[in-house]
Order: structure tokens, then sequence, then C-alpha cells
């Protein structure tokens, strides 16, 4: 067949496996079973997008965890042929696909999920994670969707997402998204079937399920649209009320940042000691220890600066997290009064006196290393840029960056960029010296405007 072969990875140096190349997912929608006493997930999903390479494809890959069995695959309707290489799904069609014609792939597979890394609930490790009352939640940064079904896996290719679940009857499932109530497919004996859909495009790592016998806390942000928590039977007695806070938490970060930019809100408070939180999309998941105030802050802020905008590539992920840990600093301004001033202050002097803190970039700090300085140096960083072009040009950025780039993939290069021409300066040194430095950033950018006081 004439055509090329999609490559097993999506171009990031970081992770050469991660993604794939040759096509775009738009969709993913998931129809699966699950028996929480037993870990078996059998489930059919269906991606649909369409083909980018220029030549047409012959072959192409998803990413799908080896634990998880193929049965069948299907593109565009016909059978096709199909190896599981690994965590690779290699896919040959029954006939070569066009350039820019639609895709269409249905993928059969069953097995027992888990977590992909080893388990060790660091940063960096996710999938299919049990609670201790017998369900499951799905988390993970940079990997975590592949462990529950075939993905492009990589934040370049961003999608829509559904899912159906059907388990058995006094277990309860949670997604992201909005509840759809109307036309579902009839539950065999003994089960119950729910699904749940996000229409905006996100990152494969963004998409969740929560499967417990939890309760839910539900409400509405001010402006009607949905809020539903769900409070694992081992959460921590104050999740209810963090979770009844949130629709307050979007109202102060939509002072910032502009009109929330999902469907929906919420959040799922899983009890469990992964030691993580996660800023799934419309619907964070917290774990124990890692789900208080401050914590809601981040990840709320992350469906502006993560969710809605995405990265590039893992190199770009202070785009995400400096934001977000930010963030915190801004909230507690906003509604404590906190003197960030002081607060930068205090952290910066405690640092002069440490080397190492200063070696890893926030801007391409290295493959394993996303998930360091991001949260302490970088809003330290944003604070001197704050500092630096004065609060009625940062304001305006870090509210029209999302109204520019919502629902796009963004290289950090384009936040600089964005920068200089919101100013009509160029910061390139001074951006270079606090995020792309190895050191202390010079005298004259360590101690912009009233920080030098």
């Amino acid at each position: 067949m004439d055509g090329t072969v999609g490559s097993d990875g999506i171009g990031d140096p970081y992770y050469p496996t991660a993604g794939n190349g040759g096509y775009q997912i738009d969709g993913y929608d998931l129809d699966l079973q699950y028996i929480p006493e037993t870990n078996a997930l059998s489930s059919t999903a269906t991606l649909t997008g369409s083909v980018t390479a220029a030549d047409g494809l012959t072959r192409f890959n998803l990413d799908l965890q080896p634990n998880l069995t193929v049965s069948e695959v299907d593109v565009n309707g016909q059978a096709a042929t199909y190896q599981q290489q690994d965590a690779e799904l290699v896919i040959t069609p029954s006939a070569a696909l066009a350039a820019q014609s639609p895709l269409t792939v249905t993928v059969t597979y069953a097995g027992s999920p888990d977590v992909v890394g080893g388990g060790t609930a660091n940063l960096g490790d996710g999938g299919w994670y049990r609670t201790d009352s017998g369900g499951a939640f799905v988390a993970g940064e940079p990997t975590g969707a592949s462990a529950w079904f075939p993905a492009n896996e990589h934040p370049a290719d961003t999608a829509t997402f559904a899912v159906t679940a059907t388990v058995p009857q006094g277990w309860n499932v949670i997604a992201n998204g909005v509840q759809q109530t109307a036309d579902l497919p009839a539950a065999p004996a003994g089960m119950t079937t729910s699904r749940w859909v996000l229409d905006v495009p996100v990152a494969t790592y963004l998409d969740t399920i929560y499967i417990d016998k939890f309760t839910t806390v539900e409400g509405t942000l001010s402006d009607g649209r949905p809020v539903v928590s769900a409070i694992s039977p081992q959460a921590p007695s104050d999740s209810a009320e963090l979770a009844r806070r949130t629709s307050d938490v979007v109202d102060v970060l939509s002072g910032f940042f502009g009109p929330y930019p999902m469907p929906a809100a919420g959040g799922i408070f899983t009890g469990s000691s992964t030691g993580f939180a996660l800023e799934t999309a419309t619907r964070p998941v917290y774990t124990a220890g890692v789900d208080d105030l401050e914590t809601v802050v981040h990840e709320l802020a992350h469906q502006w600066y993560g969710d809605d905008v995405t990265v590039q590539r893992w190199s770009d992920i202070c785009l995400n997290e400096c934001f977000a840990s930010y963030a915190t600093w801004l909230y507690q301004e906003k509604v404590n009064g906190a003197d960030l001033d002081r607060t930068w202050k205090q952290q910066v002097q405690s640092y002069l006196k440490k080397p190492a803190f200063w070696r890893s970039p926030l801007v391409d700090m290295g493959a394993g290393n996303e998930f360091t300085r991001v949260y302490d140096k970088g809003p330290i960083a944003l604070h001197a840029l704050r500092r630096e072009i004065g609060d009625d040009a940062f304001f305006q950025i870090i509210k029209e960056w999302p109204a520019t780039y919502g629902g796009q993939n963004a290289s950090f290069d384009q936040f600089e960029a964005f920068v200089n021409d919101k100013t009509g300066q160029d910061y390139t040194a001074f951006m270079d010296a606090w995020f792309r430095g190895t050191s202390i950033p010079p005298e004259e950018y360590l101690y912009p405007g009233t920080l030098g006081n």
C-alpha cells in the first residue's frame, strides 16, 4: 500500500515514545464495564479524528498498556490487523488511509488496569489506582490515559472525551464534564450505567474516572454551570466543606484569568494515600494530604493554565505549574490581604544561600525534572515578572493569555513573545534570567520594582 508508517512517538524529546505520529484524535468515546471486586475492565473505545501524514497512512500506533489485551480493532468500519508491542498498539488498516481523510478507530479490549510507573505514587507515575474501599480512580501525569484506554498520549493532541460506564449496583461513577441521563443503554441485570461527557478538548492525562461508593456535594457556579464533587468514604471530614468552596474559588480565579473555561466544575476527594493531586479537567483529583484549600486553588487554576491552554511539549510545563502555584499567592492576596512582596523577599532571602535551588531552570528543565522547581521557584519568578512590568500589564497578560490561546497548545516562547508584545518592550533578558537561568539572577534583575525597597 502507498503511504507512510506513523511514528511511535509524537516528537517530544523528553518522552520519545509518548504519543504517536501520522494522525490526530479529536474525540474519545469509551463504553466500559468494570467489576471492582475483581478489578476486571472490559471496554470498547471509539476514537475519531483525521490523518495528518502528508502521504497518508499504511500503519499507525496507539498507546495502550500491555496488561490490557486487545481482541478486535476496526478502522473506518473495516477489520484491521494489530499487534501489541509493550505499550504500543500497532495497527495496520485493510487499506491505505488518504491524507486529511477522516479516521475512526474502534478498539475492543479487556484486562486488569493498573498503575504505570511501578505504583510508587511519585509525580510522574500514574494510571488506575485502587481505593481502600475497593473502588478505583485514574490520575497521572504525564502518563495515565493508556492505563485504561488506547490513546494518542501526549498533550500536543487534545480531544473531547466521553465515557459510558456500567458497574455493579451499589457502586457510583463520576468522570469529566457533565452527566448525561437521556438515551442511556439498558444495563444488564444487577448493574447500573451512567455517562459523562466533556465537550472541551483536553490532553489525555486530564481524563479521569472514579468508581466507588461515594457521596456527592452538588451546587452551581455563579452562572449556573453545575458543580459536582465526589466524596470518598475514606475522605477527611472537611472534604465536603472544601467541595462547597469550589464555586467561590472559581469566582476569585475568574477575576484574574477571565471566564471559567469548562462546562462544569467540582472535585474528586478520594481519601487515598497516593500523595498527589491532579488537575483532571472540570473535576480535579485530590488524595490524602493534598486536599487542602491551597491545593484546591492550585488545581482549579489549572483549568485555565494547563487544561484550557495546553503545553506543546513537556519542557513548557512552567506554563501550567508556575501559574497554578502563583495562583495560590494571588488568592491569598485577594481573599486574605497577604503581603506578597514580603512573602517574596522572605523566600528569596532563604534561597540565596542554596545554589541548588537555582540550578534547575523553569523552562526546558530536562526529562524527569518537570515537577520540581516549578512549584517553589515558579511563583517567585512570576512575582518578579509582575513587579518588573507592573500590575496593569501583568494582570492584563494573565487574563488575555487564556483568552487568546484557550483551546490551543502553546509554548513558553510564545508566552515570552506575548509579554513583549503586550508591554511594547523587550523582556527577553529578564525572562532568561528568571525562567531559563541556572543560577541566581544577575543583580540588575534580582530585585525588580518594589522588591528592591
